[in-house]
């Protein structure tokens, strides 16, 4: 059952529940309702609970105790957190805000309701659920399992899943590839299209699509993109093996993961460079050329790569390619002849023009000549793609090197960096404002430039300035040593987000 089916259930709905964060996870699944009255719950919960409390308790609590509540909750992955107002009053703001920053489901029960008669209801809807998951879990696998003992492929596989389903069915490369297929009228288009891995030794070498028609019971969806996966895996590795350009790719990014370890040896580093130089020479890669990083992650479900792979692979580009722990990674090459700034803004146009996932994030590096240096931006493409939105879904490396070095970074040592050179700035009310004033300021150059950027009146512009040298105690203009410590804690402050 999501989240939104139970806000939706009679026994809920009786206390006009408002949902207060967390409103991108309407969808997420609920595993068990509980009621609790102890902040420390976390330690007993398993994931996917949707957690009842009257609130006496939060009444009680700091806003620490109650920050440490909310980041407990999702740490250890509970669906949501629903608080009756009528008992507490209004909530606190400290426990709204953690929970608007970590993307926590919070629900307000605008009215009280017996908990007894809500668990009662929800829970027993659950079982009923989990019973007929069990059943359609037993069909698929038992149907897998009669097509592989009579040495069935991977097409019949496909057509096996399709017609106990009545879903159209489709098994795709890590290219984007269709390897196998299974078409049933009215199903529904690809946007609607239920998503799966197939990996192999921890590496995805496929990925399973059901696309349902209307109608279609979701509990056998589950089961298919459940159970299916490693059936599908072992078909794929019987009936096509990897091929020793496939070996030669997974080479590859071996060797990009050895290059990425800057801690290594620099005879090492040296080593595997050359190694790479081998390996991109076996697959037919020329000499020369620019090569470009591309990192995807997905942040709603499981990956759905083809229609970026599809653009990587534009102008004739060759693209190597591979998906592991839920990262999809790729190393595009570009002729020799392009201009390396020029390429970088004609991929981003590409990307922003073409209908991709929602939920697809992605990072850029850097074109380098050599791919073992593009091994070790990898990392930040991956930052800059965690840091991405559903609007500027592209991120570009060089823009998020400061982002990607706060995660390397000790916290406690970075918080007593920017107190020593913010000081009272981070307190201030309103030090967002300030802190975002003077990182326009830093970054243009000008104070007309600035307001420009922040949309403001030179006026209030002043006027900001005027009130941070006051928090300061001294001049923006003032050249010394501490100037340029002060720009690096802003950039700090900004990249992190939000006051102290």
């Amino acid at each position: 059952m999501s989240l939104r089916e139970a806000l939706d259930d009679p026994a809920v709905a009786a206390a006009r529940p408002r949902v207060l964060a967390g409103w991108e996870r309407l969808d997420a699944p609920i595993r068990w309702v509980h009621t609790s009255e102890v902040l420390d719950i976390a330690e007993l919960l398993s994931g996917g609970e949707m957690l009842l409390v009257a609130g006496v308790i939060l009444g009680d609590s700091t806003p620490d105790q109650l920050r440490s509540y909310v980041d407990s909750l999702a740490d250890v992955g509970a669906a949501a957190l629903a608080v009756e107002r009528p008992r507490i009053g209004v909530l606190s703001e400290a426990l709204v805000d953690r929970a608007v920053a970590r993307g926590f489901p919070l629900i307000e029960l605008t009215e009280v309701v017996r908990f007894v008669e809500v668990t009662r209801a929800l829970n027993s809807r659950l079982v009923n659920e989990s019973v007929r998951a069990l059943h359609f879990n037993d069909e698929v696998t038992h149907m897998l399992a009669w097509v592989l003992a009579a040495q069935g492929d991977l097409d019949e596989m496909v057509a096996g899943l399709s017609a106990l389903s009545g879903c159209a069915i489709m098994v795709r490369s890590v290219s984007g590839a269709v390897l196998a297929s299974a078409e049933v009228p009215d199903a529904r288009p690809r946007s609607y299209a239920h998503v799966a891995p197939i990996e192999s030794a921890g590496v995805t070498i496929a990925t399973l699509e059901v696309l349902p028609r209307p109608g279609v019971d979701l509990q056998m969806i589950n089961a298919i993109a459940r159970r299916a996966p490693e059936s599908l895996a072992l078909a794929l590795l019987r009936w096509r093996p990897l091929t020793r350009s496939d070996q030669a790719v997974r080479e590859v990014f071996r060797l990009l993961a050895l290059a990425e370890d800057t801690t290594r040896p620099p005879s090492l580093l040296a080593e595997t460079a050359s190694a790479l130089r081998r390996a991109t020479r076996s697959l037919g890669l020329p000499p020369g050329g620019w090569y470009v990083g591309v990192v995807a992650i997905s942040v709603d479900g499981p990956l759905q790569v083809a229609e970026l792979a599809a653009v990587l692979r534009r102008d004739e580009r060759q693209v190597l390619s591979e998906i592991r722990n839920g990262q999809y990674r790729s190393i595009v090459r570009f002729d020799n002849r392009t201009d390396p700034a020029e390429l970088v803004e004609g991929l981003v146009g590409q990307l922003y023009s073409t209908a991709l996932p929602s939920s697809l994030r992605v990072g850029i590096t850097e074109p380098q000549r050599e791919m073992a240096d593009v091994a070790t931006t990898m990392t930040v493409a991956a930052t800059a793609a965690m840091h991405s939105t559903e609007s500027d879904y592209v991120g570009l490396a060089r823009d998020f090197t400061l982002d990607h070095f706060l995660t390397q970074v000790d916290s406690a040592a970075v918080e007593r960096f920017l107190d020593a050179a913010l000081g009272p700035l981070r307190t201030a009310n309103r030090s967002e404002e300030l802190i975002a004033t003077l990182a326009a300021l830093f970054r243009t150059g000008s104070r007309v430039a600035a307001a420009e950027s922040l949309r403001i009146h030179r006026q209030t512009m002043y006027q900001r300035l005027a009130r941070i040298e006051s928090i300061l105690g001294r001049k923006l203009g003032t050249a010394d040593r501490s100037t340029g410590a002060l720009r690096v804690a802003v950039e700090i402050a900004a990249a992190r987000g939000g006051p102290r």
